[in-house]
């Protein structure tokens, strides 16, 4: 896996106990905050350990490497480069595991280069559990409010809980850490180069579940609050996006989820962090999720039709017609997790240019599944929502035999 290009190691850095990676593409407005709570909490937590940060870059053209070194620390600092033109979260992900590897690191971190509500405690919460042996892979546990990060808690996170049996609430994250022996793992295995990191992030969970490394979530005490992409702004995308990933990974580990019974707990760390200031309320936008439903409905009926089983197409034909005749649409968790299932399946027996119709046709439906949750949560407070969470998790675990029956099977 020898992807590295352009390394800077102004300090002559050869190892290090702890190793932070700050993964980039154009980021040079944004990369210097990071890199200045970075190193404060590297020296306010764990000063007597050898440590460096790390910027893993995509060869931008906009000034990041200056804006890297250029930042405010008092940490040795390295910069890599993938080659002109290879751009993506699975090659920075190569070049952080092997220059880890290099610098013999202890636990690695990683944190995202448009981060604007980091803080110095990051460092301690993501290091924390991996240096004193309590864990081998950190996941974290943001602050947020119940409409927060629907894609993870519609889709990613109980589906993530059914197949790899293992209960940890943010699945997909750029900011975690791991074990030198993670690390190791991690490098021998094939990453996407042009990944735009959900497919990573999944497959470093699961690969630490599959490795049977103990995982522990750690509690950040604030909302994740970042710069917004151009695809964060179009959840349809996304979420198509992260249906390919995650279905991918399904039948990239059948080996491995088709012996999983049942779901248990994570640890958690850093549960007595204090709070400081309650996160900003999320809006939810209902005409937004209804008109989405019925417009993206319209385009993929036919989808539907072709790779779902009958009775269930004309399921959700019916439900885009009650919508379009002013009605709610109809999508229960029980609707909802069929739906997932059917797609399932089908997406694993498709060609490529049909895999890629589902993962778009399902973001519609998805859509209303928000809507509807929406709906549900209104008027309950955060924990109760958490709750509600996870008993719709608990819905598509206890119906794991039936996709596992029909996935051994080979049906569609």
């Amino acid at each position: 896996m020898s992807l590295l290009y352009e390394i800077i190691n102004p300090d002559q850095v050869s190892r290090a106990d702890l190793a932070v990676f700050i993964p980039s593409y154009e980021e040079a407005a944004n990369i210097s905050l990071p890199v200045a709570k970075v190193s404060l909490g590297l020296k306010k937590f764990f000063p007597d350990l050898a440590s460096v940060i790390v910027n893993c870059d995509n060869n931008s053209g906009d000034g990041t490497r200056e804006a890297f070194f250029a930042a405010e620390s008092g940490t040795p600092r390295v910069y890599v480069s993938t080659p002109p033109g290879v751009r993506g979260k699975g090659a920075n992900l190569q070049n952080i595991f092997q220059l880890a590897a290099d610098f013999s690191a202890r636990a690695v971190v990683m944190v995202d280069a448009n981060l604007l509500s980091i803080k110095t405690t990051w460092i301690k919460s993501l290091a924390g559990p991996i240096l004193s042996g309590q864990a081998e892979y950190t996941s974290p546990l943001y602050v947020r409010q119940k409409l927060d990060a629907p894609v993870g808690r519609g889709l990613v996170y109980p589906m993530m809980r059914m197949l790899f049996g293992r209960r940890v609430l943010q699945p997909i994250c750029v900011d975690h850490a791991f074990s030198g022996r993670l690390n190791e793992i991690f490098r021998q295995r094939e990453w996407a180069l042009d990944d735009r990191g959900y497919k990573s992030d999944l497959g470093l969970l699961s690969t630490a579940i599959i490795n049977q490394a103990s995982i522990c979530q750690s509690f950040m005490a604030h909302p994740r609050i970042s710069t917004v992409a151009s695809l964060d702004y179009d959840l349809p995308r996304s979420f198509s996006y992260v249906v390919r990933a995650l279905f991918d990974l399904m039948i990239e580990t059948w080996g491995f989820w088709r012996g999983v019974k049942r779901s248990r707990p994570t640890c958690m760390a850093g549960l007595d962090e204090p709070v400081p200031s309650p996160p900003p309320e999320a809006e939810g936008s209902r005409d937004y999720l209804l008109n989405g439903f019925i417009e993206l409905g319209r385009e993929f009926k036919p989808v539907w039709g072709q790779y779902f089983p009958p009775d269930l197409a004309a399921e959700l034909a019916a439900g885009l017609t009650l919508a379009e005749g002013g009605g709610r649409p109809e999508m229960s968790i029980d609707l909802w997790r069929r739906v997932i299932f059917a797609a399932a399946l089908a997406y694993k027996n498709a060609e490529p240019d049909g895999r890629l119709a589902l993962s778009r046709a399902l973001a519609p439906l998805f859509l209303a599944r928000e809507l509807v949750a929406n709906l549900a949560f209104e008027g309950l407070t955060v924990g109760q929502t958490n709750s509600r969470v996870e008993e719709d998790a608990l819905n598509f675990e206890m119906a794991r035999a039936e996709l596992t029956t029909a996935w051994a099977a080979g049906a569609a």
